[in-house]
């Protein structure tokens, strides 16, 4: 029997997400919620990205701002950090997220304080979300060794529709990430699927992945992992592919960059816009 991959679809998967609503003392736009994207947080410096919505419905013209706060402390919650969150969806078709950058200096419970404001309508909210920082993540992390999978290339198959579910399928399926970090070339890792993404964000994430190709030939492989197996002829049949269990994913789609030594030195999970993909192998490349 498939085990299901859970999902984000601009909510939340596991206990590390949260879900909120308008909790100020005042309620001015009911039905306007938040939600953190994201199904682990790891102590450092994070990428936290945030789904804005109301009455269910994602927008993507609000101003938002976070403030974190440590639940943990002795003498009660602590905020430890603030940041604006702009909405990033260069790329996505309309499936971004708003993105804050925040420093989690300690594991263990914290909560986000979001104020939205939106341009359209004038709706405000102040929305709080409880969610968990790990110090030992799931998902491989930044610093870390990338698993050195044996992921199927086009020159394994027939078909490489069986090996990628969009229509038609890409072209980044030449080397294996174990082939990629033996020959010590930088990599970015997507890891999604077109056909069965459960976010419907799958799709974009491998057009914006695809758009960045053409700028970075020959300095960086692209590799695409479909996140299934085994899906033809039958799609009720598919099993998750050996290299998503090598990597303990539990969402789709995700986004990996490994220097030449085979360190991961970036990480993205959900829905991430164009630009911040860019500017990420952009660090990695003019890193030593």
């Amino acid at each position: 029997m498939r085990r299901p991959l859970a999902a984000l679809a601009l909510g939340c998967l596991l206990a590390a997400c949260g879900v909120g609503t308008d909790t100020a003392g005042t309620q001015p736009t009911p039905g306007l919620q938040g939600e953190i994207v994201a199904s682990e947080v790891v102590v450092g410096d994070q990428r936290l990205p945030l789904g804005i919505l109301e009455q269910n419905t994602p927008v993507n013209d609000a101003t938002v701002h976070v403030r974190a706060f440590y639940l943990g402390a002795a003498s009660g919650s602590q905020m430890r950090g603030q940041a604006d969150a702009p909405f990033k969806g260069e790329g996505l078709e309309g499936k971004g997220v708003y993105v804050a950058r925040l420093k989690f200096d300690i594991a263990g419970s914290w909560l986000a304080e979001i104020t939205a404001q939106r341009a359209a309508d004038g709706a405000h909210a102040v929305i709080h979300l409880p969610f968990n920082v790990v110090a030992n993540p799931v998902v491989p992390a930044v610093g870390q060794p990338a698993p050195r999978s044996h992921n199927p290339t086009a020159k394994d198959v027939s078909d490489v529709s069986t090996i990628d579910s969009g229509t038609p399928p890409d072209d980044m399926h030449q080397i294996s990430i174990a082939d990629a970090i033996a020959q010590q070339r930088p990599t970015l890792v997507i890891f999604a699927t077109p056909a069965f993404c459960q976010t419907a964000t799958c799709g974009p994430e491998v057009k914006v992945v695809q758009s960045l190709e053409p700028a970075y030939q020959g300095r960086l492989a692209f590799i695409h992992v479909e996140i299934y197996r085994d899906y033809k002829p039958d799609p009720t049949k598919r099993q998750f592919a050996q290299t998503v269990l090598d990597w303990r994913l539990q969402t789709e789609p995700w986004i990996f960059l490994i220097d030449s030594k085979g360190i991961i030195r970036a990480r993205f999970e959900g829905p991430t816009a164009t630009d911040e993909v860019k500017a990420a192998i952009d660090q990695l490349l003019a890193t030593p």
